[in-house]
């Protein structure tokens, strides 16, 4: 297992029992925490401290948060769910997380997104999110459930 794959691991574990609303609401506070320190960018478990002061209400972190995934989800999903050939490797390692449970498929995502350039503070959150949304028992489904929302968010 790549040392990313088990940091991720690590991160699930607790972001995995968050609800998407914690989850975006974490994801806007990661964003803005980036903007004021490139250094957390770097980690899959920054360690945050809420401040309305500084980061604003907890509302528009959700806001900003459901912005950024609304961006990374699409680009995720032709990634792995696509037919694009370069794609197949990082397609069958999520398929093959799957049957591992959440978590493994979580942190499998995070590395596929951190591959593309996403910063794994971010990548990590998406990813739970991913899996709190789409996560199913089948490769297929998965896709198919996720490809669903698309219409769903319009």
């Amino acid at each position: 297992m790549t040392d990313i794959k088990k940091q991720a691991e690590s991160a699930m574990q607790n972001l995995l029992q968050s609800d998407e609303d914690q989850l975006f609401e974490e994801l806007g506070m990661r964003t803005q925490a980036i903007t004021q320190d490139i250094t957390m960018a770097g980690s899959f478990e920054p360690h945050l401290v809420y401040d309305a002061a500084d980061m604003g209400p907890q509302e528009v972190l959700g806001a900003i948060g459901r912005r950024l995934f609304r961006r990374w989800n699409k680009e995720a999903y032709k990634l792995l769910c696509g037919d694009d050939s370069d794609d197949k490797e990082k397609r069958t390692e999520l398929a093959s997380a799957i049957g591992a449970g959440d978590v493994a498929v979580a942190a499998a995502l995070t590395s596929v997104l951190v591959s593309i350039g996403a910063a794994p503070a971010l990548a990590a959150i998406i990813a739970a999110i991913v899996v709190k949304k789409f996560f199913a028992p089948a490769y297929d489904e998965f896709c198919g459930i996720w490809k669903e929302s698309f219409d769903e968010s319009a």
